[in-house]
């Protein structure tokens, strides 16, 4: 063989054991980013899954135990003659002392007594942003139908309510009135933000609320909200004091993905974002949850990896072409 065929041979050899393991290197590089990108948002995927189910088991099981709250009161028959002769006074009297318990203890946000034809007969308000529901009619029309109802609920000010009304009855079958009872849905996010350690934000569409009515609640309450912090949605119970920019900026865009999860990157952090639809007692989207995993650790260990698995393809790239190298030269 001539020295210049040699020589061609010997340098396509060396391209091919050069490409054929950076090709592999390029392969599995892109195969280990895939498999840690998933698992990072994988796993808030499934989280996001349970803490969305154990809200809903805390929502369940608030409703059941405001059910008994009212089936209680049912029992008293002064409350019950009070409904059914319209006497505001009386109910008055009667429950001031036991609706002061049920707020300070239990966290109940209203309790409302109302007629037949649905127009207020009493209205008691716990401290801050109460009462003021927007729409009532398919809690009572359920309630009415079925003899109690539940659901959540936006009032006017900007609170998300468990609201669980009952038709109350006299022993011929007729209507006296409903009573319901509210609960601020922001405590039950708080008990799961405990229980699955992730962040939770909750938001309501601004074309929902009234701005005055907004801001006069936040004053009642002292709370600290900012209207303009996102473009068409508010904060009304969140586990951050603040929303991340690129949060803030992901919501506003739409997550690509409704189920899945989406990687953010804040400062030095890496946050697994997923935003899940809120919905009212009337089936329809009034806001969105948003949950969100530190994923920091997981993000550097990835880094890691792949620069490891580099540097280690790379030595027996680099080692085996001058070992291929070698032999070529020793055998020209």
């Amino acid at each position: 063989m001539q020295a210049g065929s040699r020589a061609k041979a010997r340098a396509q050899i060396l391209l091919i054991m050069v490409l054929v393991p950076v090709l592999v290197l390029v392969m599995s590089i892109a195969t280990t980013y895939v498999y840690q990108e998933d698992s990072r948002g994988g796993r808030l995927v499934k989280d996001a899954d349970r803490a969305q189910a154990l809200l809903r088991q805390q929502i369940d099981d608030t409703a059941a135990s405001l059910h008994v709250v009212l089936d209680g009161l049912q029992d008293d028959p002064q409350l019950v003659r009070a409904l059914a002769a319209g006497d505001a006074d009386a109910l008055q009297h009667r429950i001031a002392a036991n609706f002061a318990h049920l707020r300070d203890q239990h966290g109940i946000s209203h309790l409302y007594f109302t007629r037949p034809d649905r127009s207020a007969l009493l209205r008691l308000d716990g401290a801050g942003k109460s009462g003021q529901v927007v729409e009532r009619l398919d809690l009572f029309d359920v309630a009415e139908n079925e003899g109690q109802a539940d659901g959540i609920d936006l009032n006017a000010f900007g609170v998300v309510t468990l609201r669980v009304s009952a038709g109350w009855r006299d022993a011929d079958g007729k209507l006296l009135g409903f009573v319901e009872i509210g609960r601020d849905v922001s405590p039950m996010v708080e008990a799961v933000h405990r229980v699955m350690g992730l962040d939770i934000i909750m938001l309501v569409k601004k074309e929902m609320l009234d701005r005055d009515r907004w801001d006069e609640g936040e004053r009642q309450s002292g709370g600290q909200g900012d209207w303009d912090e996102l473009a068409n949605a508010v904060s009304v119970a969140r586990t951050l004091q603040t929303i991340p920019t690129q949060v803030g900026l992901l919501i506003e865009d739409g997550q690509p993905d409704k189920t899945g999860a989406t990687i953010v990157p804040v400062g030095k952090k890496s946050l697994a974002v997923s935003v899940r639809p809120l919905i009212d007692l009337q089936k329809k989207q009034i806001g969105e949850v948003v949950l969100l995993r530190d994923v920091t650790e997981a993000s550097r260990s990835m880094v890691r990896t792949l620069t490891l698995l580099i540097v280690f393809a790379g030595a027996l790239i680099l080692g085996g072409f001058w070992r291929v190298r070698l032999l070529l030269k020793d055998d020209a």
